[in-house]
């Protein structure tokens, strides 16, 4: 989910290319609101980027009720893309577009920042039961940064079987296919879902940097075993990937070329410098403003923003 905690920190994220590699990311488990667990994997001090993709909790998996229902306010984002992609539940999705979107399983909700938006989370009215998925950011290049905000959501994605498992293709393009979700760089993010145990060898960019999000059961690559809600960092240099999967098991390959610019963080913003993350702090406790606008269909007070001590400088 979205970053609540009204503090912050200054996040440097260096673009980490290399050779192949194959190593857990450091990752925090934190609760969010009323009672909802999270894996915060990226951004991680060991590992700041993978591609363009800057940021992914894994929420859940869970059990809501009403009286634990998800309800993230009102809260802006610049520079990036948010993508939203459920396991199982539900979540609704409120925008200062004036989109309102229940999300589902096996459905895409893309947000695009670009110059300045404000959204809300909440479980839908009246929803409980078991919770469970993933949501991204994504880092925009120099040239998009200020791209109008937009959102999008997307019922019919890419899907293929192949080697026993079940690939939906998210966002981004791969062995072939391409997602119908506008993306500003060359990127994958791809579901795999082994309906059978099986070995899946899957063709990848030699010169993608990749990741590995082990949502359900067991995988193995190259002889190491990787455990369920971690994610992993393979580096660049593979042209394929072969997966040995248990049955059940659910993964997400995430990944894309290196943006070859600074990407900084800061609460819920992304920008290539401080000097952005500054004005974009500023303009939000502005409120009301024009560049964020404001979500008028939901009933709660907007998140506050840390405020960036502007003696502290990112190097």
């Amino acid at each position: 989910m979205s970053n609540t905690h009204a503090s912050g920190e200054t996040v440097e994220c260096p673009n980490l290319a290399s050779q192949p590699t194959l190593k857990p990311v450091d990752s925090r488990k934190s609760i969010l609101g009323s009672g909802l667990p999270i894996i915060r994997h990226l951004p991680s001090r060991s590992q700041r980027l993978i591609g363009p993709w800057c940021f992914l909790d894994h929420i859940g998996p869970t059990d809501l009720t009403t009286d634990n229902a998800v309800d993230v306010g009102t809260h802006p984002h610049i520079g990036l893309q948010t993508v939203t992609w459920l396991f199982e539940g539900a979540l609704l999705h409120k925008d200062s577009l004036g989109y309102e979107q229940v999300i589902a399983p096996g459905q895409l909700n893309l947000m695009t920042a670009g110059h300045g938006i404000c959204h809300s989370e909440e479980s839908p009215p009246g929803f409980s039961g078991p919770m469970h998925g993933l949501q991204f950011w994504i880092a925009l290049p120099a040239e998009y940064e200020d791209t109008p905000p937009a959102f999008a959501h997307h019922t019919d994605l890419p899907q293929w079987q192949q080697d026993g498992a079940e690939i939906t293709l998210v966002v981004g393009e791969l062995a072939g296919h391409r997602s119908p979700a506008t993306v500003f760089s060359p990127l994958v993010g791809a579901d795999i879902v082994a309906t059978q145990a099986c070995r899946l060898t899957l063709p990848v960019p030699a010169d993608f940097e990749l990741g590995l999000c082990i949502n359900e059961g067991h995988a193995e690559l190259e002889g190491e075993t990787l455990k369920t809600g971690e994610l992993y960092y393979l580096g660049q240099g593979r042209d394929t990937l072969i997966l040995t999967l248990s049955a059940g098991s659910r993964i997400m390959l995430l990944g894309g070329e290196p943006l070859g610019q600074p990407v900084l963080l800061w609460w819920n913003f992304v920008g290539r410098d401080q000097e952005r993350l500054n004005q974009a702090v500023s303009d939000w406790q502005q409120w009301p403003n024009d560049r964020f606008g404001e979500v008028s269909a939901y009933q709660g007070a907007p998140l506050t923003a840390p405020t960036l001590d502007p003696s502290v400088r990112l190097k």
